[in-house]
């Protein structure tokens, strides 16, 4: 049953793959440096190498803007992106997969009742426009600097020629690589949640986790875009926006490829955490709208006289309709998922404020009065709880959203079998698995009361107020440790 849902999910990969390589390759195939079929080839092998390897970056913001908890739920949403994608990708027109995923997953959130992070919605926004301006700066910066050399180079022009094609190699399949581990995320990962795959050891050290097993499937099915539909998006990027020459299409690639792995790589966050350094965020974003960046940046470099400002606006208004049109697709859908073909979208939750949930909203500093007008009382979506709780003007929404987030009932029973058998045990080091089996058999009834727990544990050391990207880093890795305990103990009851 998982494989007939994930189709929505492989149907939004192809999407991507025949929307998104042009965003890599365009340019270079229509200066004829490269032919489309070596092109695809080597973006089908490095997209699939991102993805398996460096796609969990990205998709952990992503997650953080709403999580998918029903597989009826995640197939939809997934579908809805797709069908934005296909229906402006029809006329040529290359669209962000990042921005349709966002506009369904809110559509979700709509539907189902939960808060939406608008602190998500502004980190992965705010990551879009900085994408495409500091794409325009690279590419605005490489063309100088490889303009005086271009000028002054004596090489005879075949040698220039085969210079520019292997480089045009390189850098595409750079690019490749960044673009599978940016964007994968968007392809499925609104299945991670409700993945059935278990962690596969296949030699010595090396595991292909359940999550990379979803990520190369979804990397397959952009691979078939690549190959069935990439073509004529690739003439929008390539031609017809601002003509390149093969040096400038070699320049616009390379800033691509720098943006996208910036915002994808966990290694570089990490290296940069570690000497003190500020961070990129690890969002997904618009491999179209890097692109597009980076020729501007080229083509204001020249004097922007030859920019095709129509082409151009035609591309902008497909940045702002997609996500619209991807929400309300969404929530159409979810609505006939649910009401006509009876599917589950959205796992029940309840949110319940006893003496329990209200002693602890209590003990974490919150004032009693605020709760006068839940306490007692049990709900069954978040949006419910925030129109009572808003009545009490000194809570903030991250207040609110704290608050829901421990009245939810979430029933756990702590097996580290389940770990071993899933293969998840890898995931987490022999003292924190030593902690663990320390509980096994135990029930818990919050998801704060696993982690209160478990954070008593040196094993687990978790900061309540970081003080800095360090600390906030170190939590949020933790936080996903914990996450994947959560789905893992998760047990049913009526």
């Amino acid at each position: 049953m998982f494989f007939f849902y994930l189709l929505s999910g492989l149907f939004l990969g192809w999407s991507l793959g025949a929307n998104d390589t042009g965003n890599i390759f365009g340019a270079a195939v229509e200066t004829r440096m490269l032919k489309f079929k070596k092109a695809a080839l080597i973006a089908a092998i490095f997209i699939t190498l991102g993805a398996v390897f460096e796609g969990s970056g990205p998709s952990g913001t992503l997650g953080k803007l709403g999580s998918v908890d029903a597989l009826g739920g995640a197939f939809t949403v997934a579908l809805a992106a797709a069908i934005a994608i296909t229906l402006i990708v029809r006329i040529g027109i290359p669209v962000s997969t990042s921005q349709t995923i966002v506009g369904a997953i809110i559509g979700w959130n709509v539907f189902s009742g939960r808060l939406t992070d608008y602190r998500s919605i502004i980190t992965i926004a705010s990551s879009w426009v900085m994408a495409f301006v500091l794409s325009a700066i690279i590419a605005a910066v490489l063309f100088y600097l490889a303009k005086p050399w271009v000028n002054r180079s004596k090489s005879h022009l075949l040698v220039q020629d085969l210079f520019i094609r292997n480089a045009l190699i390189v850098v595409g399949a750079f690019g490749a690589y960044s673009l599978g581990a940016n964007n994968i995320a968007n392809v499925v990962g609104v299945f991670v949640p409700v993945s059935p795959f278990t962690d596969i050891h296949i030699w010595g050290p090396f595991v292909l986790t359940g999550v990379q097993q979803l990520y190369l499937l979804g990397a397959l099915s952009i691979v078939v875009g690549i190959y069935t539909y990439s073509h004529k998006v690739m003439r929008t990027v390539g031609k017809d926006l601002f003509h390149l020459s093969p040096i400038t299409a070699l320049i616009a690639l390379m800033a691509e490829a720098i943006v996208l792995f910036l915002f994808a790589s966990r290694g570089l966050y990490n290296l940069l955490l570690s000497l003190g350094l500020p961070t990129i965020p690890l969002v997904p974003v618009s491999s179209t709208q890097v692109i597009v960046g980076a020729v501007i940046g080229i083509g204001l470099a020249k004097g922007g006289k030859n920019i095709r400002y129509n082409i151009l606006g035609k591309i902008s208004l497909a940045w702002i309709a997609a996500p619209i049109l991807a929400f309300l697709i969404s929530f159409t859908m979810l609505f006939i998922m649910q009401n006509v073909f009876e599917q589950k979208v959205r796992e029940k939750t309840q949110y319940i404020f006893d003496r329990i949930t209200v002693t602890k909203i209590i003990n974490d500093g919150y004032d009693p009065a605020a709760l006068s007008s839940v306490n007692g009382r049990s709900f069954t979506t978040e949006r419910d709880i925030y129109h009572e709780l808003t009545e009490f003007r000194d809570l903030s929404r991250d207040d609110i959203s704290q608050i829901i987030e421990i009245a939810e009932i979430y029933p756990m029973l702590v097996d580290t079998a389940s770990l071993t058998k899933s293969g998840m045990y890898r995931r987490f080091s022999p003292e924190q698995l030593s902690v663990l089996r320390r509980y096994d058999g135990q029930e818990f009834r919050h998801k704060w009361q696993l982690k209160a727990l478990l954070t008593t544990h040196k094993e687990f050391e978790y900061y309540p107020k970081p003080e800095n990207e360090l600390q906030k880093n170190q939590n949020r890795v933790l936080d996903e440790q914990l996450n994947q305990l959560y789905r893992s103990f998760r047990i049913e009851k009526e």
